[in-house]
């Protein structure tokens, strides 16, 4: 378990040294007035994403009374094993546009002078979203073996 951890944190390293690249261009590009609209849509989808983790694993706790002894979701009531798959497929969703999506817009609005704009809030999103998955680690440790595995 401790080596798929670390492995994570490698790939999270060498993915997070262009993304940090990519933030401190946008902010260095942050328009004279920014959009609270923009700003609220650059960062929902991570705090979203915090919410749905940690109320999964409060609600986990709550519902086992103890942290989950084995890998998988036998035994789970049926409220929990729904929270879970919607935590997890948003949490893939988003995992997949950050790292897929995400540079390719940064690239294209960085390039198209018209679409420049929106480099500030494409940094927005990249850095809460740094920000949350670095956050998620923060659970305890018995609850992140579950969530990885």
């Amino acid at each position: 378990m401790q080596t798929s951890i670390s492995s994570i944190l490698l790939l999270g390293g060498l993915a997070g040294v262009p993304a940090l690249t990519a933030i401190v261009v946008a902010f260095r590009m942050r328009p004279a007035k920014q959009s609270r609209t923009g700003v609220a849509a650059a960062v929902l989808p991570a705090l979203l994403m915090l919410g749905l983790f940690y109320s999964l694993a409060i609600h986990m706790h709550q519902s086992l009374g103890a942290w989950p002894t084995s890998i998988g979701e036998r035994g789970f009531p049926t409220g929990l094993i729904t929270h879970g798959s919607i935590a997890t497929n948003y949490f893939t969703i988003l995992l997949l546009v950050s790292i897929f999506t995400w540079p390719v817009a940064f690239l294209l609005c960085a390039l198209i002078r018209r679409w420049r704009v929106c480099v500030y809030y494409l940094g927005v999103y990249g850095f809460a979203c740094l920000v949350c998955f670095g956050s998620m680690l923060l659970a305890p440790s018995q609850f992140l073996n579950w969530w990885w595995d």
